[in-house]
């Protein structure tokens, strides 16, 4: 018997590799030649259930695996579970005598692909069992790594929701609220609310190039980092530069991060801000409305970049300042035509007498909205601030 080392041959040329285990030299060459003359198989044997074991311990990677019960060193149902039971994902395909079919039912109830009789070698059943065995191996491998996938996910998902604010920050003399909605189970938005310490509130909007687990993994990243050095700097430019110096170790270029970061100080009614590919909208009481222009390149890009304050705001009862990421206003609808940015100041503007949580609501309704009947395709995040 050929004792070589063989993987499957399925990548190498279309043909599938088959384990042949069979002590009858004359069933065994049945079976091979049945294989081998059909032009879809490559064939190697064993005769016992111990040189079973030992080549697959030592690299066999066979498609499947035809399997007669009764070896000279095994019997029955043992057979079986001597071999399944340490390679539980290789697909076996039972012989069976004309005496002990119950033998392979019972052994596709414990995990076999299928049976075949020893009474039908010499016709396209064999074949046509091989092949669906194989194929059903396939889809059963698919489907267990979707759903380990989809567990991963989940539990991905349930760690960056933990990491959003659970409630709006209590600041005296303004209502502020964010939400972010994501279009995959993970999201590369997100927004956070920071208590500096001294009565003054940093307020972060932030979204990471792309969309899935690795942006979300970075949202993480980069939430730390400015949450770790927003204690340290009064002069939020120098703020974003120190994080920006992080955030390029953890990154590279095609998942930059774009941000506005904010310092409010309640006490002055006062927003100062840095932008990194990010602008604000300051919403007056009369629905006009004045872009928070900033100049900073994302972060993630050059570790070398120096931000600058891009500017400070004296707030007043009746504003609001409305900070929201693109997947908002390039949100398409049928016609193809963006929600765009001056769609989104008027949501909020039409609903500047209800709560900050109630408009970044009635925003995110919009936009889904506009979208209908298609679904939105990019996360979505907004955040308002609005004087009492």
């Amino acid at each position: 018997m050929d004792n070589q080392p063989i993987q499957s041959g399925a990548a190498a040329d279309d043909r599938f590799l088959i384990l042949v285990v069979e002590d009858s030299r004359v069933d065994a060459m049945v079976v091979h030649e049945r294989l081998e003359s059909d032009g879809r198989f490559t064939v190697t044997e064993a005769a016992t259930l111990a040189e079973t074991l030992e080549r697959l311990s030592s690299g066999l990677t066979p498609d499947a695996l035809i399997l007669d019960l009764n070896l000279s060193d095994s019997a029955g149902l043992d057979t079986f579970r001597r071999i399944h039971d340490p390679f539980p994902d290789q697909p076996i395909v039972i012989l069976t005598g004309e005496h002990d079919e119950s033998l392979g039912i019972t052994a596709m109830r414990l995990g076999a692909q299928d049976y075949v009789g020893k009474s039908q070698l010499d016709g396209e059943v064999l074949v046509r069992s091989l092949l669906y065995a194989i194929e059903r191996h396939k889809r059963r491998l698919v489907e267990h790594r979707q759903r380990t996938v989809d567990r991963e996910l989940q539990f991905a998902k349930q760690i960056q929701e933990y990491l959003l604010p659970n409630d709006p920050p209590e600041i005296p003399g303004f209502d502020v609220a964010g939400r972010c909605v994501a279009i995959d189970s993970t999201s590369g938005d997100f927004y956070d609310f920071i208590d500096h310490g001294d009565g003054k509130w940093d307020i972060v909007l932030a979204d990471v190039c792309g969309h899935g687990i690795g942006p979300a993994m970075i949202t993480v990243g980069t939430r730390r980092l400015l949450r770790s050095t927003a204690a340290l700097y009064e002069d939020v430019g120098q703020l974003v530069t120190i994080a920006n110096h992080g955030i390029c170790e953890d990154t590279f270029q095609s998942l930059f991060v774009t941000l506005f970061f904010a310092r409010l100080d309640p006490a002055a009614m006062r927003l100062t801000y840095v932008g990194a590919g990010h602008r604000g909208f300051l919403i007056e009481a009369d629905g006009r409305s004045t872009e928070l222009l900033t100049h900073g390149i994302p972060t993630g890009v050059d570790p070398n970049h120096t931000y600058q304050i891009d500017g400070s705001v004296e707030l007043s009862s009746g504003q609001i300042v409305l900070l929201m990421t693109d997947g908002i206003w390039e949100a398409r609808g049928d016609d193809h035509v963006a929600f765009g940015k001056d769609r989104a100041v008027d949501v909020v503007h039409q609903h500047r007498e209800k709560p900050a949580s109630e408009i970044v609501s009635e925003l995110i309704a919009a936009v889904t909205a506009y979208c209908d009947p298609d679904p939105i395709k990019d996360d979505v995040t907004a955040v308002i601030v609005k004087p009492r």
